[in-house]
């Protein structure tokens, strides 16, 4: 009679066993398709990542003294030692291209007076230069429609160190002397820290 009772406890018992295995793998199953959902949601969609990599392209400047963009991918080996002689950290390995260049916004060039960047290239790709204003890595062009000059904001023009900004009283505006900027990127990194968005974007040869 007590070996019936055992048999009949087991049994029963196996119905519940298999609810808490079908309840167990149903929450595991559930929180995977939640994990998964929101991956993909995250995730950009072409065209987002399309615009992050044409941002990413056109966002970048090269080192002083670098030649015209075709003969500079030519000559430059992707040694790093450009970048490993920048004493500001200004100088980065670009991630599409594993090429030094410059992020403006981020981190400017402090212009060196001896240029140890360009001593540090043995392939050409940046060329010596004799003085700062030689420097031709871009040219700063400003948003008017978002530039807060008109809240008294003009950090760009004392912080410039070729004097290449300026104040237009006449029509209350900062102007560039396209003549005296370098493309150094120093304005766009103020501007960028003192006003919650940058109106200030230095634009490399190849697209002015």
């Amino acid at each position: 009679m007590p070996a019936s009772d055992s048999s009949s406890d087991s049994v029963a018992s196996e119905p519940a066993l298999g609810r808490r295995n079908f309840l167990r793998h149903s929450v595991v199953s559930i929180g995977a398709t939640v994990q998964e959902f929101i991956k993909h949601r995250d995730a950009p969609s072409g065209e987002q990542a399309q615009e992050v990599k044409v941002r990413e392209k056109s966002g970048w400047l090269r080192p002083p003294g670098a030649v015209q963009e075709d003969q500079f991918l030519e000559r430059c080996t992707k040694c790093g030692d450009c970048i490993d002689a920048c004493p500001h950290d200004a100088i980065e390995q670009l991630s599409i291209q594993e090429t030094p260049g410059i992020y403006p916004g981020d981190t400017p060039c402090q212009l060196c007076e001896d240029f140890p960047c360009i001593h540090a290239c043995e392939t050409e790709a940046l060329m010596p230069l004799n003085h700062v204003h030689e420097v031709r890595m871009g040219v700063a062009k400003i948003s008017q429609n978002i530039c807060t000059v008109g809240n008294g904001c003009n950090a760009c023009v004392s912080k410039c160190p070729t004097e290449a900004m300026s104040m237009d009283f006449g029509a209350f505006r900062i102007v560039v002397n396209e003549g005296l900027c370098v493309g150094c990127g120093m304005c766009q990194y103020i501007c960028g820290t003192v006003n919650d968005r940058a109106a200030i974007r230095v634009v490399s040869p190849e697209m002015c």
